[in-house]
């Protein structure tokens, strides 16, 4: 080894290091005690997916609550929560155990495709390849945000771990071989299975395979009756492999638009929603520079936005300077289909983003919903700073470990129930029921995530797992009444929304409130 060498060496080892930290601490999220294994990073909206998978698991249907058919969930990860509780026999802290385990099998899959997509992205030396897979790796499976949408008890990591699958296999050329894409559609439906939002990446995907096959040799008159062989295909096998859910909902629902996206849907332009859907972009783009709590849409500074935006900037000049100093190599194959499937997904984040910003009101939730974008920011990112490591090591370094800090500290907070984020678990909705009302007697809540989980009378009212709400969001303390629901606690901006800006004029009385939450009774 060169005395020159050795810094980069050293910083290899760190990065390495950092990784089998952050592996450790998360695995540890699985075994940390009963008491608090239902704490964040799950979160309130994992509780309606759980508790569909313990009934499934028990054998009393796809309901979410024993009796109430739904399709208020995605379909792929919470069956495979239904084999976790299966698997732990009507022992729930076992199951939570078990459903965290999983989540870390996706969030070491997901690290380390995102790793072998960003090595393969252009040529180089051996370490200089392996060099940049780790920065991606860190950038990526050390955000913070990361951790948090990972073990959230959703299908947020999985559908990204599906996204960098297909990556991964197309950087390889899989797709032309002979049996690569029936493999690819396969994929395809099973990510949709995932997230149903993915479909539009199966339409874009398609489409670019017939644009990009009819360009072969000979033209498109010559080659569109193959180009079309190729994307029927694909596409079909896509839609037959997601077709048992999409029967189901259609079926049983008569819709196939899962309720929690019906509960949520309203089209309108919105500056609040368009400024959040960039929020949103921001910080599934640089998940490291995430920080819960402090961040802009859970305080009220806008510190952290800020720097984004200057780091971004700072890209976005780096980028150019990269290109016109070193320009991909698109003579390379596996260059071409990396930049070609992050095309891709790039237009795909982009129609989602529209679809997002322009009809869904829960603006709140975008960084989810455009998550994946993570993997692009991260194999981009490692594309332009590695080459600039050679130089400033010692600084890359420093950087490394204070951008995988946040998430090494929460997963460590996390054995006492708690994380640099909010709390995403509503306990103090649960308590303040439980201070003023009888188990058995049924309360209404719009989010009736925790609580429909741990409470078994429990009647949710968005709509997101309950079709029959969706019919009276705009009178609800009508329905309310003809139901003989006589409690309803939750924030209060669902007060107003579901009791009436004055609930005492429909004979609402407030009887207790703990922290953000109310509790109203009709006597």
């Amino acid at each position: 080894m060169l005395p020159s060498d050795r810094p980069l060496h050293a910083f290899d080892a760190i990065l390495r290091g950092l990784l089998g930290l952050l592996a450790l601490a998360l695995a540890a999220l699985a075994l940390r005690a009963t008491a608090v294994v239902f704490h964040t990073p799950l979160t309130e909206d994992a509780f309606y997916a759980l508790a569909v998978a313990r009934n499934v698991a028990a054998g009393v249907g796809i309901t979410i609550d024993g009796v109430q058919p739904t399709n208020g969930f995605q379909p792929l990860f919470t069956f495979l929560q239904a084999a976790c509780y299966w698997l732990a026999g009507g022992e729930e802290a076992l199951a939570a155990r078990l459903v965290l385990a999983l989540s870390w099998l996706v969030w070491v899959a997901t690290t380390l495709l995102v790793a072998a997509v960003a090595r393969d992205a252009a040529p180089g030396t051996g370490a200089e390849c392996r060099r940049r897979g780790l920065v991606a790796a860190i950038l990526y499976g050390g955000g913070f945000l990361t951790m948090m949408h990972h073990f959230n008890g959703l299908e947020t990591g999985l559908v990204v771990c599906g996204y960098a699958l297909l990556w991964r296999l197309h950087q390889l050329g899989v797709d032309q071989h002979r049996f690569g894409l029936p493999l690819v559609g396969g994929l395809l439906g099973l990510l949709v299975l995932t997230r149903i939002d993915a479909a539009v990446f199966v339409a874009v995907y398609c489409l670019a395979l017939l644009w990009r096959r009819c360009r072969g040799e000979g033209g498109w008159r010559r080659q569109w009756p193959g180009a079309l062989r190729a994307a029927v295909l694909v596409g079909a096998i896509a839609v037959l492999v997601s077709s048992p859910w999409w029967l189901f909902n259609i079926l049983t629902f008569g819709s196939p638009m899962p309720t929690s996206g019906t509960a949520q849907q309203e089209w309108a332009l919105d500056e609040r929603r368009v400024r959040w859907g960039i929020w949103a972009l921001g910080v599934a783009a640089m998940p490291s520079l995430w920080l819960g709590r402090l961040d802009e849409v859970f305080g009220d500074g806008i510190a952290l936005s800020i720097l984004r935006a200057v780091v971004a900037s700072w890209l976005i000049v780096a980028t150019v300077y990269a290109i016109r100093r070193a320009p991909p190599p698109l003579e390379e194959a596996r260059t071409r289909a990396t930049l070609s499937f992050a095309g891709l997904m790039a237009i795909s984040v982009g129609v989602l983003t529209a679809y997002y910003v322009f009809s869904f009101i829960a603006f709140w939730f975008y960084y989810r919903y455009l998550f994946p974008v993570a993997i692009l920011a991260a194999v981009g990112i490692a594309w332009v700073v590695t080459p600039l490591i050679e130089r400033q090591s010692r600084a890359a370094a420093v950087i490394a470990v204070a951008l995988c800090l946040p998430t090494l500290a929460s997963a460590l907070l996390a054995q006492t129930g708690r994380t640099l984020h909010v709390e995403t678990v509503y306990w103090d909705q649960m308590a303040l029921i439980d201070a003023h009302v009888a188990p058995d007697v049924p309360v209404a809540a719009g989010q009736a995530g925790t609580l429909g989980y741990f409470r078994a009378a429990t009647v949710n009212v968005d709509g997101k797992v309950n079709r029959e709400a969706i019919r009276h969001q705009d009178a609800m303390w009508v329905w309310l009444d003809q139901q003989g629901i006589r409690w309803f606690c939750d924030w209060r901006f669902y007060v107003e929304k579901y009791l009436g800006r004055d609930p005492s004029r429909h004979g609402w009385q407030k009887v207790a409130t703990l922290g953000p939450w109310e509790l109203w009774h009709r006597p």
